[in-house]
């Protein structure tokens, strides 16, 4: 089992200032997943407080080419777990003594534990930081590889099985949606979100004798079909518009923790997508996925990086 690599100056970049911030608020720990031309980092329910957060990144993007190489004989895939700000130390050192390239790769380390007992072998990220006049070595420890079973497992919750009816972009709306929800998180811990295929975006929450809504409106649905299958609303209040959408099955609804909503909002913010993707899917879940910007093209979005989150949907 090998694993190797030279980070790149968009991937440390990316990393450092972006990635590895939005992940730590959610957890600690990451499970990372390598792949021969892929990379997933990995946060399930039990790594975070339910959410589910999936990264994935070309190796061209976070390596120089020719750099990369992941053997294993589980077709070359190798999955463990590390702790984030760890990580995060290890990667401001290097920028700390100004290292001019950053090398990692993965290596068993024997340690001893006392002088009755034998030594054991234990997994590291070993990291050298070199440059002028450095040569820095930092280990990481690291779980234990996971075994074929647990990559297989792994592999079965890295992606978004099924994609939703239909998504608004929320990208534009970010800091009104932020403000929206500042106001209602006092009232109650949860939030009913409803989501229109002519575009609306409506937020309720009840307390003790307290109900508060916001509407949102014209927001982008993707796929645009559906958009344009839509029925034209006729009515003049936010409430009457979420009912007549609903009665035309043109909205889906789900109540979700308010912590989530705010979260992922705030990712928005560190990792700055084009657009921010809001789906409800019918399996139980609130569907966020990033979408970037290619950086080698002035239109079009990166097929390089995805981000996506699933925020559980709750029976209130």
């Amino acid at each position: 089992m090998k694993f190797k690599g030279t980070f790149s100056d968009r991937g440390l970049r990316a990393l450092e200032k972006s990635l590895l911030p939005t992940l730590e608020k959610f957890g600690k720990t990451c499970q990372l997943l390598l792949g021969p031309d892929n990379l997933h980092f990995i946060q399930a329910s039990q790594d975070t407080d339910g959410m589910q957060i999936t990264a994935s990144w070309a190796m061209s993007v976070l390596f120089e080419p020719e750099t990369y190489r992941t053997i294993s004989k589980k077709d070359n895939l190798i999955a463990f777990v590390f702790e984030i700000p760890l990580l995060l130390r290890v990667l401001k050192a290097a920028g700390n003594n100004a290292a001019d390239s950053l090398e990692v790769k993965l290596a068993m380390r024997t340690l001893s534990t006392g002088p009755w007992t034998q030594p054991v072998s234990r997994p590291y990220l070993t990291f050298a930081s070199k440059g002028h006049n450095l040569n820095m070595t930092q280990d990481l420890p690291v779980s234990k590889p996971y075994t074929a079973g647990q990559i297989d497992e792994l592999n079965g919750i890295k992606d978004v099985t099924q994609l939703c009816w239909f998504y608004i972009d929320l990208q534009g709306e970010v800091q009104r949606l932020q403000a929206i929800a500042d106001k209602m998180k006092g009232i109650s811990a949860t939030l009913t979100l409803t989501i229109t295929r002519p575009g609306d975006l409506h937020l309720q929450v009840s307390g003790n004798s307290v109900q508060l809504g916001a509407e949102v409106r014209g927001l982008k649905v993707v796929p645009p079909n559906q958009a344009n299958a839509a029925t034209p609303l006729g009515a003049n209040s936010p409430e009457e518009r979420l009912q007549e959408a609903l009665q035309n099955h043109d909205a889906v609804t789900a109540c979700i923790q308010q912590k989530h909503f705010a979260r992922s909002l705030q990712s928005s913010q560190l990792t700055q997508p084009a657009q921010l993707l809001c789906g409800i899917a019918e399996s139980g879940y609130v569907h966020f996925m990033f979408v970037y910007k290619d950086p080698m093209r002035d239109v079009g979005y990166d097929n390089d990086i995805s981000l996506s989150y699933c925020l559980p949907v709750r029976e209130d």
